[in-house]
């Protein structure tokens, strides 16, 4: 092979990666990112996939068939039945390395045309060093003429060679709050189809393989935040494919215009269910999170909304002064960050208050804030917080028709084609309704000069959403929406590099890739109830690094354990911690005896022990998720969060209520059997000095009291 000056050796933090090419007239690719390799070429007009390793050797006799590497589906007339498989025909223009890469990463570029359907495609793929590898196309249409995208899957092929049994995990349930549901299914002989057709829900688009045969692991995610498919074949070794879905068209593409799909991550390793988590947490913290302020990262939040019925002051009781209060008292407790969230803080400018909050001018609402929000965000300053604010921009709640924005431009809003059932959404696939949107969120910036901004979007489900009717084809608006969007935060990210963004979509959805590479934090459920919430910390941390989630421990009300456990599982369960306001008093003087010492030993101890090791952890999923569970399948959350170096670490033990037995045997991960740590064991707070060897093999037992639900293990090697 022709090696074309492009390998070379990443920094020690990385994995070693390289691109090398063959001659014509198959162009062999092969490429290699830490110890995962693979191979792509041109075979009797396909791009295909040939050949994955997990670790770094590739057996040349052992090569499979021609599976294409990528799918397209054109529809090039409006009048067409469906749209024409574009899995021939492609011939190879060149190859290079993108431009400006980060030092020991390669952004690998193939161009291929299409000449019977005037297309061409650019087969971008990234590699970072890590087992994963992220995949995207850019498709042009050189016609003369527009054509209709109508399928498409960024990265499909035989991912096994031989037959054997196969189990994937994924989220299992899409409704309104079961976000975060990870499950086992073993796949069938044949295609085993997995879908969303209900617009944007609370499961993500990843899935997780294991083969049963040899132990490997396949590891993809979707960057695409709405209806989408993934299928699976089974039979002559497992092939997947996996992309957005619509009705109609996705995208209509005019004469000389080019598209981009969204990415595919997707990641192969040879070890346990641990690494490929690892693997993909590893990738995702490198490759696709936005840059970020060291000193505005992972901060302790205060969130108080009026509109939640757990919440410490409501209707006319939230004001000026009652919110003042709640600053003292958060700040008190040691939080960082005085979230004022939810709609209803805004003016009432329209005939309905709820209505008001979510389209009103976006000013305060006088008779809450008669001096505007100044006073509260200088207060929050004084108390040495910083200070957020929460919009929903988007819609998807009230009732657009009472606000003048509706009545000047109805096209804006509201459902277009028979598939669309969203009637309050603002539809960013229209320019002018973009610039509508990134204006107003200028403003929101600006005016209360904002040190974070919380983004909220209800149009959640919805089928199909809306359509429009684009040179004969109807489209779904949902990529130029979407393109639309992500362009914006973009923006504003450039503009305000150090303002944190958190997303907060449908009080849990959104979490997909293309989210995570546009928003510092996310906002995991509005369900926060025991034992749900931790379940669902389980399952989210598989496909997303917990750091970058938010949880607002808390706001379950009565039903929760008690308050260690929550204290816990706010500060210890690797999320950046959120603490919802109704977990405090309303003032400082309702404190309980000791209640507030609590809340600061265990603010110290992230913010002294467990902060720091948050942007490289190693999660290790002990329970009710691991690599043969899912969250139904036990009764304990157990989780190790461990330094790379093995220096530190520390786990969090939750017994759900309705397990009769208060024993747990925990065998740690992440030390190293080598050495001797320091282990504190927080209900007692004592410390003994124990050796990584005996902990590995006889483990820790760890006894709850009746009226104990948790145990805080702390390890620091001596």
């Amino acid at each position: 092979m022709d090696q074309g000056g492009l390998e070379q050796e990443n920094g020690s933090e990385a994995g070693y990666t390289g691109v090398a090419v063959g001659q014509a007239p198959e162009h062999e690719v092969r490429y290699t990112s830490g110890e995962t390799v693979y191979i792509e070429a041109l075979v009797a007009g396909q791009w295909v996939g040939r050949q994955w390793a997990a670790d770094g050797q590739i057996d040349l006799g052992s090569r499979s068939g021609a599976n294409p590497a990528f799918e397209l589906e054109i529809k090039s007339e409006p009048s067409a039945a469906a749209g024409a498989a574009l899995s021939k025909g492609w011939r190879w223009e060149s190859s290079s390395e993108a431009p400006g890469n980060v030092k020991g990463t390669h952004h690998f570029v193939v161009e291929l045309s299409n000449a019977p359907h005037s297309i061409g495609v650019k087969v971008h793929t990234l590699l970072d060093g890590t087992p994963v590898l992220a995949r995207w196309l850019e498709v042009t249409n050189s016609s003369d003429r527009p054509v209709a995208l109508t399928a498409v899957a960024p990265w499909s092929g035989r991912l096994w060679p031989i037959d054997a049994p196969v189990v994937l995990g994924h989220s299992v349930k899409w409704e309104f709050p079961w976000e975060g549901w990870f499950d086992w299914t073993p796949l069938d002989m044949g295609t085993n189809l997995f879908e969303n057709n209900r617009g944007v829900t609370w499961d993500q688009p990843y899935f997780v393989l294991r083969n049963e045969s040899n132990g490997e692991y396949f590891f993809g995610q979707l960057a695409w935040p709405v209806n989408y498919r993934m299928e699976f074949h089974v039979g002559g070794g497992l092939s997947f494919k996996i992309g957005p879905s619509a009705v109609n068209a996705l995208r209509v593409i005019s004469a000389g215009e080019t598209v981009t799909t969204p990415a595919v991550h997707l990641g192969h390793v040879k070890q346990d269910f641990d690494a490929a988590v690892q693997a993909m947490h590893d990738h995702v913290r490198r490759s696709v999170l936005p840059n970020r302020t060291p000193e505005k990262s992972y901060l302790v939040q205060y969130l108080i909304p009026e509109d939640q019925p757990h919440t410490v002051y409501r209707g006319d009781d939230f004001n000026e002064t009652t919110v003042m209060k709640c600053i003292d008292v958060a700040a008190a407790a040691g939080c960082e960050v005085f979230i004022l969230d939810g709609p209803t803080w805004a003016e009432d400018t329209t005939p309905t208050a709820f209505e008001a909050g979510f389209y009103g001018n976006w000013s305060p609402r006088k008779s809450w804030f008669p001096r505007g929000l100044e006073p509260v965000r200088q207060h929050a300053h004084d108390k040495g917080m910083l200070f957020g604010l929460y919009a929903e921009l988007e819609g998807g709640r009230g009732d657009w028709s009472k606000t003048g924005q509706f009545q000047e431009h109805r096209e804006w809003f509201g459902p277009r084609g028979p598939n669309a059932s969203i009637p309050n959404f603002l539809n960013m696939a229209i320019p002018e309704a973009a610039a509508y949107m990134e204006s107003e969120l200028a403003q929101i910036i600006d005016r209360h000069d904002l040190d974070m901004y919380r983004h909220d979007m209800n149009g959640c489900e919805g089928g199909e959403g809306s359509e429009t009717l684009r040179d004969g084809f109807v489209e779904n608006d949902c990529w130029r929406h979407y393109d639309a969007l992500h362009a914006i935060f973009e923006r504003v990210h450039a503009k305000y590099p150090d303002l944190i963004l958190q997303q907060a979509s449908g009080g849990g959805a959104r979490l997909d890739m293309g989210s995570v590479a546009r928003w510092h934090e996310h906002y995991s459920s509005d369900r926060a109830s025991h034992p749900y919430v931790y379940q669902m910390a389980s399952g989210m941390s598989v496909s997303l690094p917990p750091e970058i989630v938010v949880t607002p421990n808390g706001m379950g009300g009565n039903n929760q354990p008690d308050l260690d456990t929550m204290l816990r599982g706010a500060y210890a369960l690797g999320n950046t911690p959120m603490i919802f306001n109704g977990m405090l008093p309303g003032s400082v003087d309702e404190f309980e005896p000791g209640e507030l010492e609590r809340f600061l030993y265990y603010a110290d101890i992230y913010k002294t022990f467990i902060r720091s090791l948050l942007p490289t952890c190693k999660v290790y999923h002990h329970a009710p998720v691991n690599a043969t569970g899912g969250v139904d399948s036990g009764g304990w959350l157990v989780m190790e969060f461990a330094a790379p170096d093995r220096e530190r670490a520390w786990a969090v033990i939750i017994r759900f209520w309705e397990v009769g037995l208060r024993r747990y045997l925990f065998k740690p991960r992440g030390l190293d059997e080598r050495r001797t740590y320091n282990v504190t064991f927080d209900n007692t707070r004592r410390t003994e000095a124990l050796e990584g060897s005996s902990m590995n093999r006889d483990g820790l037992s760890v006894t709850l009291r009746h009226e104990q639900h948790s145990e805080l293990l702390l390890f620091e090697a001596r």
